[in-house]
Order: structure tokens, then C-alpha cells, then sequence
């Protein structure tokens, strides 16, 4: 009876492919998937009047592409640097694909580009997107309070605690490139033109005031203020700062460093 029993389960073995471990045959499986294929793509940027813009200006991090292959429930995202302008996927199982593109800065969504439905991914191919227009709104906004950092302000003499500034100027340079900004800013409730050649003297004011402007190209900028001792300049601030997209205004407090200068008190 014992060797009928072992005759019996090695004809099952050798009928079902038993493995070493005796249990069930191993998955033969069905075919590996195909190899996937890549998506291209291409981008530029435009101001709302068409312009061609660059992504710095607008402080263009990454563009991502969020891929739905229609086979498959959720998706997947590829993230390129916006600076380079194109980008090419990894690999990606063969399918059609909705993809919904998306330009990110610093401070995160700046705009999207229209979705570009039923892109056919072939195995071992690479499909080419339509270009990307990203559009964006290239102007926002200041909101600036300056101060010399002093118990009685800026304006009050040194012998009250004040800084003693008599006059400020103020400037504003495009950081790529050093182009001036001819910009109108408000200080508090008047007008202040700049003029990066000769500078505009504006009297003494205080941090409680607020310098403001509207509609400046959105950019990275160096400013430039200047604060008098009558003719000598005693104290400066040349903070970098970026004028952010779509209409957003950057609120920033400067603080002016004294230049120690022999003139000053």
C-alpha cells in the first residue's frame, strides 16, 4: 500500500510540474506587458498680450504633466524644469492618455496650459505633443515699509533717537540685465518717479508709510534706497526682491543699514 501511495503521487508530480516544495506548479503567467513608449513636449510662456516671456520673469519653477492613461484608474505626473523649455517622459505603458498641464513657481500654481486629450503612447515610440502656451499674467504689485531701525525713526534727529534722515531716494533695477524700472510708486498718498541717472530726493518719511506700486512687470529686481544726512548718504538698503505674477503684491519690510560714513552723524 505505501509504495502504491508513492507510485501514485509521483505520477501527479510529474503530470503537474511539482516544484521542489511540492505545491502548486509555477505561474507560467501570461505575456510580460509591451514596453511602454514617451511623450515630448515643448513650452513657452506669453504676458497677456502675446509677449514672449521667460520663466524667470515670472518666477516659472517647473511645468508637470499629469498623464491619465484611460485604461487605469488615477494617473501620474512628470515634473520638468521650465527653464529648459522641452522634456521628454520615462517610458509609459501603451495606452491613450488625457494629460493636463500645469506651470509652478515658488509659491506655487501659476497657470495651466490647455488639456490635450487622446494621445495615443506606443510601445517603443515616442509621441510628440502639440506645443504648450502657458499665459500668464506678468504684472503684480509693492507693498514696502522702510526703516533705519532706530527708537525715535527715521526722521527725528540723532539727539532725539531718530536716524537724522533728511532726504530718501529710491530705485528700481531688473536684476537680469540692470535695466531701470521707471516705475510710479506711492508714498503714502504721493506720487514718486523713479529715475535710475539721477535719482528723485523725496523728504524724510516715516516706516509707518507705506510705498506702494501697481501693474510693474513681474521680474526679480534689485531696489535701491538711499537715505540723506543732507548731501551725505548714511543709510542704505539694496535688498533683491521679486515682483510676483497675476496680479499678486509682495509685501516686504526694508531695513536700512547705516554706511558709516565720516559726514554722517
Amino acid at each position: 500500500m505505501t509504495c502504491l501511495r508513492a507510485a501514485l503521487l509521483s505520477a501527479i508530480c510529474v503530470g503537474l510540474g511539482c516544484g521542489d516544495g511540492g505545491g502548486f506548479p509555477a505561474d507560467a503567467g501570461g505575456e510580460a506587458p509591451p514596453p511602454g513608449g514617451t511623450l515630448s513636449l515643448t513650452w513657452s510662456l506669453t504676458d497677456t498680450n502675446g509677449n514672449p516671456i521667460l520663466c524667470d520673469q515670472v518666477g516659472g519653477v517647473t511645468v508637470t504633466a499629469l498623464l491619465h492613461n484611460r485604461a487605469f484608474q488615477g494617473g501620474t505626473t512628470e515634473v520638468f524644469s521650465c527653464n529648459t523649455g522641452a522634456g521628454t517622459t520615462p517610458p509609459q505603458p501603451p495606452g491613450i492618455y488625457d494629460i493636463q498641464f500645469e506651470l509652478t513657481g515658488v509659491t506655487g500654481l501659476i497657470t495651466t496650459a490647455p488639456s490635450q486629450l487622446g494621445i495615443e503612447v506606443k510601445s517603443l515610440q515616442n509621441s510628440v505633443v502639440a506645443p504648450l502656451a502657458f499665459a500668464v499674467n506678468a504684472v503684480g504689485g509693492l507693498s514696502l515699509t522702510i526703516d533705519a531701525q532706530k527708537a525715535g525713526g527715521n526722521c527725528a534727529s540723532v539727539a532725539s533717537g531718530g536716524a537724522g534722515i533728511t532726504a530718501m531716494t529710491i530705485t528700481l533695477q531688473h536684476l537680469n540685465g540692470g535695466a531701470c524700472e521707471p516705475a510710479t510708486l506711492m508714498i503714502g498718498t504721493t506720487p514718486y518717479t523713479i529715475d535710475c541717472t539721477t535719482p528723485v530726493e523725496t523728504p524724510c518719511f516715516e516706516a509707518t508709510t507705506t510705498v506702494t506700486a501697481a501693474n510693474l512687470p513681474s521680474d526679480s529686481y534689485q531696489i535701491h534706497v538711499r537715505g540723506k544726512q543732507n548731501a551725505a548718504i548714511c543709510y542704505i538698503n539694496d535688498d533683491s526682491i521679486r515682483v510676483p505674477p497675476n496680479g499678486t503684491t509682495l509685501q516686504r519690510a526694508l531695513n536700512l543699514s547705516a554706511t558709516g560714513a565720516a559726514t554722517c552723524i
